[in-house]
């Protein structure tokens, strides 16, 4: 393998890291020794996709995946033994997901694909650290945390790069950084029936979801546990309320094409990671009209999905609710929608 350096967006949601490193910290305490592994890398159809961890203790017991399988037990296996006897700090292993590599690359499972997986062996002596990570994690503030191929954990707050980095130079030369603290928000715009749906579909993923509409009298009884907020304002406002970062997906699904335009005119020129407006294909056309008639540039445009979502021949508000849904998934994870 080349020198090489990896960046994406993994960015991890707050709750998830703060249970894996609580369920860390409590076996520490107990005196027992952990081992966490780490997926740095992965393509191809490799079921561990770059940010997923786990943790074994010495008790046997476990937190969170590394893709799961015959892959995922094997190692853990070996992890479980290793706490048992001599530990090492640190293991790099590169796992194919194909019978024919041989042996010793052989991941176990055959679906075409590989992933790289570091392993971190953790002992009381490293309680104060995993203690202040949980404490960066509660804040909500900033921080990343880099793994090094010598065995060194580091913690680092504030701003910096919000990118998950892994540089790769040798078996026995490289890191691993990743970022925590990145709140990607949802914001809905228009609480139809799509958009209720759409709040739905979000709550299974653990989105933050903000809902915004423009009438008072709108029902959203049986959907308030599938938001966050729900804020009721003129669109004429809606830049007031959509505080976008580049971080940030929004989703336009007003009821008029007049609104639509209100909307976009006033975000279109903003940071954001995802702008998506639900329109058929005339309706699109003439938005776009409109947009560059209002003087803006062709290629803030190009940033915007419309129309939104994936062509799956979708219908109903659910049916479309999937379509955008499994189109942002793509962009999370480096697609291109």
């Amino acid at each position: 393998m080349q020198s090489r350096s990896f960046c994406g967006f993994a960015i991890l949601m707050f709750m998830e890291e703060l249970n894996f490193w609580e369920t860390v910290e409590a076996k520490l305490k107990l005196g027992q020794k952990v081992a966490v592994l780490l997926v740095t890398l992965s393509n191809g159809s490799s079921p561990g996709r770059q940010g997923h961890k786990m943790m074994v203790a010495e008790d046997a017991s476990m937190f969170g995946t590394i893709g799961g399988g015959a892959m995922e037990y094997k190692l853990v296996e070996k992890r479980k033994k290793q706490l048992h006897t001599q530990m090492p700090k640190v293991l790099w292993q590169r796992l194919v997901h194909d019978p024919s590599v041989g042996r010793e690359l052989w991941s176990g499972l055959s679906c075409v694909g590989e992933q790289v997986v570091i392993s971190y062996f953790l002992d009381a002596t490293k309680l104060s650290l995993v203690q202040k990570i949980i404490s960066a994690c509660k804040s909500g503030q900033l921080y990343s945390l880099t793994f090094k191929s010598d065995g060194q954990i580091s913690l680092d707050l504030g701003e910096g790069n919000s990118e998950t980095v892994y540089n790769f130079r040798s078996e026995e030369d490289w890191s691993y950084r990743y970022v925590i603290g990145i709140k990607e928000r949802f914001y809905i715009i228009g609480a139809g029936h799509v958009g209720l749906a759409l709040c739905k579909q979000f709550s299974l993923l653990d989105y933050h979801v903000t809902l915004i509409d423009n009438r008072p009298d709108l029902s959203t009884e049986g959907y308030e546990s599938y938001y966050q907020n729900k804020i009721i304002t003129s669109y004429k406002n809606v830049a007031e309320v959509v505080s976008c970062t580049k971080h940030d997906f929004i989703i336009s699904l007003t009821f008029s094409r007049a609104l639509d335009i209100l909307v976009l005119s006033q975000l279109i020129d903003k940071p954001f990671r995802y702008f998506g407006l639900m329109a058929s294909q005339s309706k699109a056309n003439a938005i776009h009209k409109s947009i560059l008639e209002q003087g803006f540039a062709p290629e803030l445009l190009e940033r915007i999905h419309m129309p939104i979502g994936f062509p799956i021949q979708n219908d109903t508000p659910a049916e479309i609710a999937v379509s955008i849904t499994a189109q942002i998934i793509d962009i999370r994870n480096g697609g291109k929608g």
